[in-house]
């Protein structure tokens, strides 16, 4: 139930007043709401903070693969209580947690969250929920946020996609978590002020932070890496009416760009709002923000104020008007002069966010209002918020602005504040220091920025980088800090003024490395912050402090060559011991430790500290070799920190107080800033004129009595090397000569007096106008306050020039136009990489301004390859390397094409975005026999348990030997004396079998968890495993996953090849051929079925008469019929065929008849099943008793015009689909076929062995297994002109074969079953103009059991469709089951009654109505529950169908059926047992002890082994896999997925809680929860390790193998199963005495040498850790590297290790029982495989 808070009611169709909450130190939105990033009211003192007594206080892990991007949020609730911190993440869970302890108070997830992959964008991995931060409402405790989701089928198909997102805005109650409104879905609105464009959650991305003004709640949207058709837009919604109120579009107007087309780049003109998540800022009454790339420009060279009414906004920092009903309007703008070469350059200007400073600070002549933004393009702008300056209103067409500050480095986040001890602003670019600015004034008053210093740290030189966030304690001078989070090391802090040009650090607690673009969030003397394993981390200062002290204490004003005194007032807070002692920071301030009081003190005792602070020996610097103190006016401040001995326990012992005072000079006191005018680089183009750049820097008074500048000098030598200066002149226009290179035109005249805390600002200007080359000044400041001097520094080069290359994989390199990285084949299981290489053979430093990298098959195993803003310096390169790792296959898999992208730019202009294309095939081994075209027979189908039916699913033994291997199966299969055999199945290393009825899906399992036996003929091949599972093989030609087939027993008549499908045996025509398009030249070696139909592709109908003749064709000849019986000897079709004499191929004027798409005739090897079916025929059909009789008529004619195929054999048609966005839609197996013959019929036959196949441009045809992001159903219905479907074939006019950009694309028809109970109808229709999708249901009638008569489900979904024939069939289906104690049997009957069918032909639609009631009803010793459901759709006077169906599953069933009745005797066990709930500690199966509940991480907590069974999951089956595979920790998770290791990841630990969820296998037994793992460790388990010795040969270690020839080059000999050091080590000996030493090598190989070579190479014995083949608790060497062993004949071993096994140290602390006995030796050369189970080879 929603609920409207009072405080909401009340105020409708009013703003909600912002009020505080209860606690001044909430933090209750990102920031503060001009986003200025100053927050004095969260009691951060700097000198708590740099002390011991600020630490980490707790930390919180979270789900695995869980991001938090949103920051966190820190919030007293109106009701009091406890501080919270709220957070929301990226997987769409929102929790609150106790601020003080980290204690999860409430936790929710509001909707699954969107799939980063069906975006294709890696900007944000995984999952995207709630990326923007939310904000939080003081007046009623309602938190609003927008998360992102799916709504299943709402613009595509499916439950996910990229066109199926949307977002929904929420409010909901920070008490409970519960929403006060249902959540407002957002999509589909138009824009108020561009009304084409509408809001497409799908693909758009919500990443700043939210602002709240009144009632109205705001947030921004742009897209992830510019992908798809989106538009920059701000939304707002009103909270009171729960309604959108506000949208507003950055891009609109005539010019801005509009399409329809979601898929495509660009189409909505961009300008999106990302901002690096900054927040909306805001002065109440306007909101600001900038934008990124526009695909559109207004602005074309014409200057234009702010106040034009600019359409295209990208590129800019925009100022919108909030109205009184929430409504936005433009107001003014500010867009560089250069933007559109930013657009050019991707150099983002809304990289950075806009930060609104504060006015009472931030002020000067004409600007009462300051804002501060910047980009990509390494420029700061200072900005008027009240006039920001529209587009080249400067002077010369330049940035009419305040202040450009030119930084050359890329900025991402924004920009930092601070109002006291003069104003400062921070930044911190990529992979840079942190920089401080302070403020000042030209001699106008116009406020002017200086460089004031930067700290020594650097931060990550990837983006990512945090937003600089400043506090001070209480809003008093001298207590600031500046914070800084950084994805490599975490968070920063540093003293927020420099002294002496340097930011000083203070130290922090470590905190993992932060996620991108992250500020700390603060509360009271705690600040919080996530890291990028989606880690809270709480630091902040004890709460126990021994001491109440006066802090801080403030001295004032106090002159130099002057003391003052003050005094420190403690008060004790407990009974403490004894006062040690204290210290202080700074020596100025005075203090002794004979003033503490003796003794102990009790509590409530209070004592007084007198300090002075000393400034009598402290002097302003007379010369630049001073050495006495060099002091500078302005606020101090130091920490005096005491010590106690405290007589409580759990308080600190230690207590900082703060001491602060202002140092002023009462004579004048020169002061210039900063010490370093770094220019930076300019570039020098051909035929341009010498570039210029102009810096500041300021000469200031901070004395109390006027300066007057004596005059100034520059030199470019060492200054400490007694330079010669020249002094500066000044030219008739007023110009001053700074140094070679460098001048000033505003540089104040020798005799100018400064007044009293006055400053100038000098413009000094740079102009590089000796070339290339660097130029330095050393410039000299003589005053009546004293001496300075700064240094003027620059650079000038040529522009930067990338050269671009692929590798070749051969040690070479592609030329750089290729933009085809080609892995070409590879085989599965597999590791190729390609490099792709970036030089910069220019004269400046490149940079990477564009770099979105793949993922998926083709991956990064370095992240920061090539990775965003990476410079690479003149002469030098940069390479990224792509990995292509496919999967492991089995063998006959077909062959399968991968493919994506790496879209790359630089900072060379005339580069250009390059879009790296990636592919390679997948080919996997092929074994066995091949057909007549040389493809294998046999396609793995997969892993199946055998032991599970009851009964073998392949029932022939075709042998049972030493010499398996799936070849040898398959063959034996192949050539079986009755006939081939369908499937084929290996089992239990050794033995095979052949069958020819489908295995049953429901025994499917993972084959790489399942079938790992070796083959005894091969120990590279996989012959089912352990428990009774067997690999089958089929031949695709004969069936198709999914459908019924049946036994051969001799000759047989193919039933279908490809998509074509048997028609019958036909006459030959009265007059000509019965086809006569084409007579394929024969074959060789004769013609098959297989041949024929590959002769001929693209033709309707292919017939094979007289053993090897085969003809082709679209028509039937006249006179052409079908044969009324089906048996070959009879209907004449009987000879066999040349090429393969296990089929018919025609006869004496006979042809066996085969139809693409026709599956409506009925042969002796038709299966019998229950159907939806469409096809091209007219066809009558009889359904009686679960069966289906049908009887084929003549095919029908050729439609007489274009149609769009629709539904035809197994492939069912999805509609017309766009391409890809960043790749092709269908990019497995491209133009299979030549593009005159492409055809529907045509290209499904060549992409038989995929999912989908599409064709396009008339002439071609793409098939593969998924559709690639971006392509989707084009708009225009199901008319070929509106979609742009409308090409004819190339190979069949009478066909559309998509269009441009636009593919007819078909999916292959997969039977399905769900555990609903509804009506099965049963369609066929002659040829459709158009059918968008039929999905078909199969029933075997040979094998139904109870759980398929109660899940048939068929969906019917037409479009635009006028069927002539309609069939319905009635079916009532009863079953009932009921669970009893495991002694006793339930025998379930099944019968299925009504089940007719009528087809009636008519001209018009029929419509058919269809009412369903479904009633359910179980029993059990505990319970019993009925449901009915019951629905009627809309009626018509057609046909009414009614349906009624009582249902109940059993678990094993075992089927037999009649022609009208089945019958199934089911045997059901159950366990009345309670379920076990382990308690830690507790013995559970034999040695295995629980020890808790573990949260998952990532990576996973538990990661060496790993299976899932969703049916028969269990403690103990889990456990003796963990066993199996040698690790003594094994975890239970989700119900059904078991994971096993030696020690639990770091961040995983047991205590948690939610290990809740029954065993798939066993619902007695509990199998961990979401996210959490029940872990078990094995007590008895013993760790491999190295033998120490073995008889008299001592190990030596591990050693390399040798680079040319072997380390050991005497005897040696390979085991594959049975290998040991001690069989290795006997080996040896045996051979000689003189082979002194033995090695070991990949676990299976053994090596003598009698001496060992003097290159070799030892490594660390960790390195040797492969398992030997015959005992897993010894290591065997490893790749390339050998455990060696010496004879040494004073060395005397039984045999056994020298040093038995333990248990394993890796185990946590309650793996503690030691092995009852020691691990044994082998002796002996034993060869024998492994032990088997083995089952009776009886049925």
């Amino acid at each position: 139930m929603y609920f409207l808070p009072v405080s909401v009611a009340v105020l409708a169709m009013t703003f909600i007043p912002h009020i505080a909450a209860l606690a001044s130190t909430d933090s209750w939105r990102d920031a503060d709401i001009g986003q200025s990033g100053y927050l004095p009211n969260h009691n951060m003192d700097p000198n708590v903070v740099a002390s011991s007594a600020f630490g980490l206080l707790w930390k919180v892990p979270f789900n695995t693969k869980e991001q938090f991007y949103a920051k966190p949020l820190v919030y007293t609730p109106l009701a009091g209580g406890p501080q919270l911190v709220f957070l929301a993440s990226s997987q769409n869970y929102i929790r609150t947690l106790n601020a003080k302890t980290g204690a999860l108070v409430n936790s929710r997830q509001v909707h699954t969250p969107f799939l980063q992959s069906d975006i294709g964008c890696t900007d944000i991995p995984y999952n995207i929920g709630i990326i923007g931060t939310p904000t939080i409402d003081p007046a009623t405790d309602i938190v609003y946020f927008f998360a992102k989701t799916y709504i299943a089928n709402y613009r595509a198909q499916g439950a996910t996609g990229t066109y199926n997102g949307v977002y929904y805005f929420h409010g909901v109650n920070i008490n409970t978590l519960v929403d006060v409104f249902p959540p407002i879905l957002i999509d589909g609105t138009p824009a108020d002020n561009a009304p084409a464009k509408y809001f497409i959650g799908g693909t758009q991305l919500q990443r700043p932070s939210l602002l709240q003004v009144g009632s109205v709640v705001y947030g921004a949207f742009g897209s992830g890496c510019d992908l798809f058709n989106y538009t920059g837009l701000v939304i707002g919604v009103d909270v009171n009416k729960q309604q959108i109120v506000a949208q507003f579009a950055t891009e609109s107007g005539p010019l801005a760009t509009q399409s329809n087309i979601w898929s495509q780049g660009g189409g909505g003109g961009e300008g999106g709002i990302w901002m690096s998540g900054m927040g909306l800022a805001s002065d109440g009454e306007r909101l600001f923000f900038v934008t990124g790339n526009g695909a559109e420009h207004q602005n074309q060279g014409v200057s234009a104020p702010g106040t034009s009414g600019l359409q295209t906004l990208g590129e800019a920092a925009v100022n919108l008007a909030i109205a009184g009903d929430g409504k936005l309007s433009l107001t003014d703008y500010f867009q560089p002069y250069d933007y559109q070469n930013l657009d050019g350059g991707d150099q983002d200007f809304g990289s950075g966010g806009i930060v609104l400073l504060d006015p009472t600070t931030f002020h000067g002549t004409g600007v009462s209002k300051m804002a501060i933004t910047g980009g990509k393009n390494g420029k700061v702008y200072v900005l008027n918020a009240n006039n920001l300056g529209g587009y080249k209103m400067g002077t010369g067409q330049g940035d009419n602005i305040i202040q450009t500050i030119i930084t050359n480095q890329p900025m991402f986040g924004a920009y930092g504040s601070y109002p006291l001890d003069g104003g400062y602003i921070y930044s911190t670019p990529v992979g840079a220091a942190t920089y401080a600015y302070k403020l000042g004034f030209t001699a106008a008053g116009v406020p002017n920025f200086l460089s004031a210093g930067q700290s020594n740290e650097v931060s990550a030189g990837r983006i990512g980088v945090g937003i600089p966030t400043v506090t001070s304690y209480q809003g008093q001078a001298g207590t600031g800090i500046v914070w800084m989070s950084d994805p490599n090391v975490g968070l920063r802090a540093w003293h927020a003024v420099p002294q002496n040009n340097i930011l000083q650090t203070i130290t922090l607690p470590q905190v993992g490395g932060a996620n991108k673009f992250q500020r700390p969030a603060f509360g009271d003397s705690r600040l919080y912050v996530t890291d990028s394993n989606g880690i809270i981390y709480c630091l902040g200062s004890p709460v126990n402090l021994p001491l109440n002290c006066t802090s801080p204490v403030q001295f004032g004003n106090v002159a130099l060559g002057s003391s003052a005194n003050a005094t420190v007032t403690c008060k004790a807070n407990i009974a403490i011991t004894s006062i040690n002692g204290l210290t202080v920071g700074n020596p100025d301030f005075v203090v002794s430790n004979a003033s503490l009081p003796k003794g102990p003190l009790a509590a409530g005792a209070t004592f007084k500290i007198p300090v002075t602070w000393d400034l009598t020996g402290d002097i302003k610097p007379i010369d630049t070799n001073a050495s006495l103190p060099a002091v500078t006016p302005g606020v101090q401040s130091t920490a005096l920190t005491i010590l106690t001995t405290n007589a409580v326990g759990g308080y600190s012992t230690q207590f900082p107080v703060s001491l602060t005072g202002t140092e002023v000079s009462s004579a004048a006191f020169l002061v210039t800033t900063p010490r370093n005018v770094d220019f930076a680089g300019l570039v020098l183009l051909p035929n341009q004129s010498v570039p210029t750049v102009t810096l500041d820097f300021s000469i200031a008074n901070d004395g109390l009595a006027p300066m007057t500048i004596l005059g100034y000098a520059w030199t470019n030598q060492p200054i400490l090397e007694n330079p010669t200066f020249t002094n500066v002149t000044f030219a008739t226009n007023g110009t001053a000569s700074l140094g070679f290179g460098f001048s000033s035109d505003n540089l104040p005249i020798p005799g100018t007096v400064i007044q009293s805390n006055s400053v100038i600002d000098v413009a000094s200007t740079f102009s590089p106008y000796s070339g290339v080359g660097t130029y330095f000044s050393y410039l000299m400041f003589w005053t009546t306050g004293g001496t300075s001097e700064i240094t003027l520094s620059g650079t000038a080069s040529t522009a930067p020039i990338a050269n671009f290359s692929i590798s070749n994989g051969e040690g070479g390199w592609l030329p750089s136009s290729n933009l085809l990285m080609d892995f070409g084949d590879v085989t599965p299981a597999s590791s190729q990489s390609r490099q792709i290489r970036i030089c910069n053979n220019g004269g400046s430093v490149l940079d990477i301004s564009k770099s979105k990298p793949p993922n998926g098959v083709f991956l990064l195993q370095d992240p920061t390859d090539l990775h965003e803003e990476q410079q690479i310096i003149t002469g030098s390169c940069a390479y990224g390397t792509v990995y292509f790792e496919p999967n492991a296959e089995k063998y006959n898999v077909v062959d399968q094409s991968f493919n994506n992208t790496w879209t790359l730019n630089t900072g060379d202009l005339t580069f250009g975005v390059h879009v790296v294309e990636m592919k390679g095939t997948v080919v996997s081994q092929k074994v066995g026999p091949t057909n007549s075209t040389g493809q294998s027979v046999y396609t793995y189908l997969g892993c199946y348990l055998d032991s599970g039916a009851g009964t073998r699913l392949l029932p022939t033994l075709a042998y049972d030997g030493n010499n398996n291997t799936n070849a040898n199966c398959q063959q034996l299969c192949y050539t079986a004396a009755k006939g081939a055999y369908i499937f084929q199945g290996t089992e239990y290393q050794e033995q095979c079998y052949c069958g020819n009825t489908p295995p049953a899906s429901e025994w499917v399992v993972a084959d790489n968890v399942f079938c790992t036996f070796p083959c005894t003929g091969n120990a590279n091949d996989a012959c089912g495993g352990n428990g009774g599972y067997i690999s089958i093989y089929y031949d695709a030609t004969r069936y198709t996953p999914g459908s019924a087939v049946a036994a051969p027993s001799g000759p047989i008549t193919v039933n279908s090849t490809g998509n074509y499908h048997y028609a019958g045996c036909y006459s030959e025509a009265t007059t000509g051929r019965a086809l006569a398009g084409k007579a394929p030249a024969t074959p060789a070696n004769g013609f098959t079925i297989e041949l024929c139909a590959a002769a001929c592709v693209g033709y309707t109908y292919f017939g094979m008469e007289y053993s090897n003749e085969c003809y082709c064709g679209n028509t039937l000849g006249v006179g052409s019929v079908a044969q009324t019986s089906t048996v070959p000897a009879t209907n004449g079709c009987s000879m066999l065929c040349t090429g393969n004499s296990t089929e018919y191929c025609g006869g004496a004027s006979r042809l066996n008849l085969y139809q693409l798409g026709s599956t409506t005739s009925s042969t002796s090897l038709t299966s019998t099943v229950l159907s939806t079916t469409t096809s091209i025929a007219t066809s009558t059909s009889v359904i009686s008793n679960s069966s289906v009789t049908s009887t084929s008529t003549t095919p029908s004619a050729t439609p007489t015009g274009p149609i769009t195929v629709g539904n035809f054999g197994n492939w069912s048609y999805l509609g017309c689909y766009t391409e890809a966005t960043n790749s092709r839609a269908l990019s497995g197996l491209q133009n299979p076929i030549t593009g005159i013959e492409v055809s529907v019929e045509a290209c499904s036959v060549a992409c038989a062995a995929y999912t989908y196949f599409g064709v396009e441009y008339s002439g071609e045809c793409y098939c593969d297994n998924v559709i690639s992001t971006g392509s989707v159903l084009a708009p225009g219905g199901s008319i070929p002109a509106s979609s742009g479907c409308s090409m004819l074939c190339s190979g069949n006019a009478l066909e559309y074969c998509g269009g441009s950009n636009r593919l007819n694309m078909y999916q292959k028809s997969i039977s399905t079953a769900t555990s609903s109970s509804t009506t099965a109808i049963s369609t066929t229709s002659s040829p459709p103009i158009l059918v968008n999708s039929v999905s078909s249901t199969s029933i075997n009638s040979t094998s139904l059991s109870s759980t398929t008569l109660s899940s048939i489900t068929t969906t019917n979904s037409t479009s635009s469709v006028m069927p002539s024939t309609t069939s319905v069939s009635s079916t009532t289906i009863t079953s009932t089951s009921t669970a009893v104690p495991s002694t006793t049997s339930i025998i379930t009957t099944s019968s299925i009654t009504s089940s007719t069918t009528t087809s009636t032909s008519s001209v018009k639609p029929t419509t058919t109505s269809v009412a369903s009631t479904t009633t359910s009803t179980t029993t059990s010793a505990a319970s019993t529950t009925t449901s009915t459901s019951s629905a009627t759709s809309a009626t018509s006077a057609t046909t009414s169908v009614s349906s009624t169906t009582t249902s109940t599953s059993s678990v094993v069933p075992t089927t037999t059926s009649t022609a009208s009745t089945t019958t199934i005797s089911t045997t059901t066990t159950t366990s009345s047992a309670a379920t076990l709930i382990p308690t830690p500690g507790q013995n559970i199966n034999g040695a295995w002890v629980y020890l808790g509940c573990a949260n998952e991480t990532t990576p996973r907590a538990l990661s060496s082994a790993s299976y899932a069974s969703l049916k028969a999951m269990t403690l103990e089956s889990c456990q003796a896999y963990c066993s199996q595979n040698n690790y003594g920790l094994a975890g239970l998770e989700y119900s059904s997925q078991c994971y096993c290791g030696n020690a639990l990841q770091s961040y995983s630990a047991v205590g948690f809680t939610g290990c809740n969820m029954a065993c798939s296998g066993n619902s007695s037994e509990l199998c961990g929860g979401s996210n959490r793992l029940s872990v078990y460790n094995l007590t008895t388990y013993v760790p491999p390790t190295t033998a120490k010795a073995v008889g008299s040969y001592v190990s030596q270690g591990c050693y390399k193998e040798a680079t040319n020839g072997r380390l050991l080059g005497g005897p040696s000999f390979t085991n594959t199963t049975g290998m040991t050091v001690e069989l290795c080590v006997n080996f040896c000996q045996a051979a000689s005495p003189s082979q002194a030493y033995a090695g070991v090598e990949y676990g299976q190989e053994c090596y003598c040498a009698s001496s060992l070579p003097s290159t070799t190479i030892a490594t660390s014995v960790s390195s040797c850790n492969t398992l030997c083949k015959g005992n897993n608790k010894e290591f065997c060497g490893a790749s390339s590297l050998l455990n060696v062993y010496y004879y040494n004949p004073n060395s005397v071993s039984n045999g056994v290790l020298a040093s038995n096994n333990s248990p394993n140290p890796a185990t946590i602390s309650a793996n503690t029982v030691a092995p009852t006995s020691s691990s044994s030796a082998v002796s002996g050369a034993s060869t024998a495989t492994p032990a088997k189970r083995r089952r009776s080879l009886k049925a």
